[in-house]
């Protein structure tokens, strides 16, 4: 039961306006590590620092989709892109990719070190086999898909030192078409 937890504004503003006029919520990043720095502004979410970050909107539609831009490698190998569990504690400290909590393409796993200037395009949904597929620059990458997550996947990356990373959620930023019924990843909407 969430409750009025995800409320931030004082209940009297909105009195008397219809669920209509609320904007659509948009996807930003939630828990990370300690030493994680992230930057929202109208492009989408920078990420740097050391450490792993997850978007604060769990995936519940079937087939969703968001991009990673590659801004800066660092020492190469540190960055990674992919989809969580609701990881806690220390594990946002590590990386991603232990393919039981998380499932990524970066560093030493198959599809091989992220590249300055990379667009990495995540395809995610229960409603698909393979579950995860990741695209760099348009092309798939077959050998990083993931055929099955069970559990509620979030949106997520680790950056190591010297990496910038921007996640772009909104489909008028993306660099690529998204595959089949892929679209742009929608918050949940508010319960009425």
């Amino acid at each position: 039961e969430m409750g009025n937890s995800l409320c931030c504004c004082s209940p009297q503003e909105n009195e008397g306006q219809s669920e209509v006029l609320v904007p659509p919520k948009k996807v930003l990043m939630g828990k990370r590590g300690t030493s994680v720095k992230v930057k929202h502004d109208v492009s989408g979410a920078l990420v740097s620092g050391m450490g792993t970050v997850l978007a604060d909107t769990v995936i519940e539609q079937d087939a969703a989709y968001w991009e990673v831009r590659v801004l800066e490698v660092g020492s190469g190998g540190t960055a990674f892109v992919g989809v969580a569990l609701d990881l806690t504690g220390q594990r946002l400290d590590s990386k991603i990719g232990d393919a039981q909590s998380s499932w990524a393409m970066g560093g030493d796993l198959p599809g091989g070190p992220l590249q300055k200037n990379d667009v990495i395009g995540v395809a995610f949904g229960q409603g698909d086999i393979p579950n995860l597929r990741f695209f760099r620059n348009g092309q798939i990458i077959m050998e990083a898909e993931v055929l099955r997550i069970r559990g509620e996947g979030y949106p997520a990356v680790s950056v190591g030192e010297g990496d910038e990373l921007l996640l772009v959620f909104e489909s008028g930023g993306f660099a690529q078409d998204p595959p089949g019924r892929h679209v742009a990843v929608m918050p949940p909407r508010k319960m009425i």
